[in-house]
């Protein structure tokens, strides 16, 4: 079977081999998307972006140890994100709700790592929570954090996507999580009930 350095080069010079690496990424990519926009059709939209210019680029790929083509293409739709988000006011936002056979699916719930009981509602309250949490984090921190804990990449690889340093990835990840949890905290305190402030609260990782 041929690896996939094999599949890169006869790409870089024949289009249609590039399917092979679309159809092993997109699902990736498009996770990726929808967990930084929570929009299906706004992810989508920016998932062929991204292929679209790992093609036209592809020509400029140059393997090199310890950067493989996935960090290169995260890289690319780290960059789509950007673009999206200063234009966001051009675009036409909708809710999770719109894509209910995404949001069910394990691979897109984020996995910052909580233990919730069987009630779906308590769940998906838990899921929106936080969402609008990690909107409060700056654009920097979300993207290094959906690639953590949403698309299950090694630090390594977040700081050849993000062009850091591993110990600068670290740092982010430590002032993220940490942030996000005295937002939970600051939530939980202002609910008006009783009872509200004994629902399980979201479980945030204290280590990398």
């Amino acid at each position: 079977m041929e690896n996939e350095q094999e599949v890169i080069a006869y790409a870089q010079h024949d289009p249609e081999a590039f399917g092979r690496l679309y159809d092993k990424h997109y699902q990736p990519v498009f996770g990726y998307m929808y967990n930084r926009t929570g929009n299906a059709e706004v992810a989508k939209d920016l998932t062929s972006e991204t292929f679209f210019q790992a093609l036209k680029n592809l020509h400029r790929y140059k393997p090199q140890k310890g950067k493989k083509f996935k960090s290169w293409l995260f890289a690319i739709a780290v960059a789509q994100v950007g673009n999206y988000y200063r234009g966001r006011s051009k675009m036409f936002e909708v809710t999770t709700d719109a894509a209910p056979e995404i949001v069910a699916r394990d691979d897109f719930r984020p996995d910052i790592a909580y233990r919730m009981g069987e009630d779906a509602d308590e769940l998906k309250e838990q899921v929106d929570l936080l969402c609008k949490m990690m909107k409060q984090l700056n654009q920097k921190q979300q993207n290094i954090l959906t690639l953590r804990y949403f698309s299950h990449m090694t630090v390594p690889e977040i700081a050849a996507v993000m062009k850091m340093k591993e110990g600068t990835v670290k740092s982010h990840i430590h002032r993220a999580i940490k942030k996000l949890q005295v937002l939970m905290l600051e939530e939980d305190e202002q609910k008006p009930t009783q009872k509200e402030k004994k629902r399980k609260r979201l479980r945030l990782p204290s280590a990398i």
